[in-house]
């Protein structure tokens, strides 16, 4: 085994990570990760995937260049590393890769900038940029490498600094039921993981280890509302935990509450904590152009307007628009 695999291993170990949940997060198969973890690969090529990895199990800067260097990638001067624009068809991990939405932002700096951090419930459509967003919030104050704008929102370049996140997609089959859900906050939060893990034991591990504020982002609620096994009791525990100030939740949803209304009855008083409700809609013009003047090649005025027309201003389309503009460009030069 290799440098790159025992490295890999060894911190997939040290965090407790399992083969599906990192590939799962990077946008890779399982069979992928096994591959890198047990020297079959010893040289990955996608350079993207490797800086989502780094980026999962929180590697510090230079632990990041020396990990991909061991995995076969030359670092030109150890100058910081700028992860591929437009990206498509995944969530965007790196805040590098994150255009827009500067309204939104002002408004979550607003709900955090207090002595306890506020909740804050937003809704948007599938695939308008939820998980993007809740990656950008998690990973913005550890990023090796910014534009020159960024962070937008925020003023005086404040960033949260003092924050822990925690995820939770409930897409993830394991974050259906609380026992695994919790362990895997815990495991995020680098906390002890009991044997049995409840929430009345996560609620005390909670309160005697609180060193920054904790943040939950838990991304499609309108999945984990189907979990059976997350009732009444579970959703009223996260409230208490939510009250007490001793964490704050960002939550996405893809419909407004009034359309989830058969399954609000046991999440009540769990929404009762949220003082804020942002919605995601489409980007601004200016940031529109400002994601596609990001772009490796320029674009001629008449294909900017008509990838701004056809996009609606939506950053998914938009980033899928320009890439096969990209793809038609090289096509062109060989």
């Amino acid at each position: 085994m290799d440098d790159f695999a025992k490295w890999l291993d060894k911190e997939m170990k040290k965090v407790g990570m399992s083969d599906e949940a990192l590939a799962e997060q990077i946008g890779v198969s399982k069979m992928t990760v096994y591959n890198w973890r047990s020297g079959k690969i010893k040289r990955p090529s996608k350079q993207d995937k490797l800086l989502s990895c780094t980026n999962v199990l929180e590697f510090t800067p230079k632990q990041r260049v020396a990990f991909l260097k061991a995995a076969g990638h030359v670092i030109k001067n150890d100058g910081p590393l700028q992860p591929p624009i437009p990206v498509v068809g995944v969530p965007i991990i790196q805040p590098y890769q994150f255009f827009g939405r500067e309204n939104l932002l002002s408004n979550i700096y607003w709900a955090w900038n207090k002595t306890i951090p506020e909740s804050i419930l937003i809704v948007g459509e599938k695939r308008s940029g939820k998980t993007s967003l809740l990656n950008y919030l998690k990973n913005i104050s550890q990023a090796t490498y910014l534009r020159p704008e960024q962070p937008k929102g925020w003023p005086n370049n404040w960033l949260p600094r003092n924050f822990q996140f925690a995820f939770v997609d409930f897409q993830e089959a394991n974050m259906s039921k609380p026992e695994t859900l919790i362990k895997d906050v815990l495991r995020q939060l680098h906390l002890e993981i009991p044997k049995v893990c409840d929430l009345a034991c996560f609620s005390s591990i909670l309160k005697q280890s609180i060193k920054k504020t904790i943040i939950i982002l838990m991304d499609n609620l309108d999945v984990g509302l189907l979990a059976p096994t997350l009732d009444t009791s579970f959703w009223g525990n996260m409230c208490a935990l939510g009250s007490s100030g001793i964490l704050s939740f960002v939550v996405t949803i893809s419909e407004p509450l009034d359309k989830l209304a058969c399954n609000c009855d046991k999440i009540l008083s769990f929404l009762s904590i949220f003082g804020h409700t942002l919605h995601l809609d489409a980007l601004t013009e200016g940031e529109a152009r400002e994601l596609i003047g990001n772009s490796p090649k320029l674009f001629s005025a008449k294909e900017i307007e008509k990838m701004l027309k056809e996009s609606g201003y939506w950053a998914a389309p938009l980033q899928v628009l320009c890439d096969r503009r990209l793809q038609a460009l090289l096509l062109k030069r060989v």
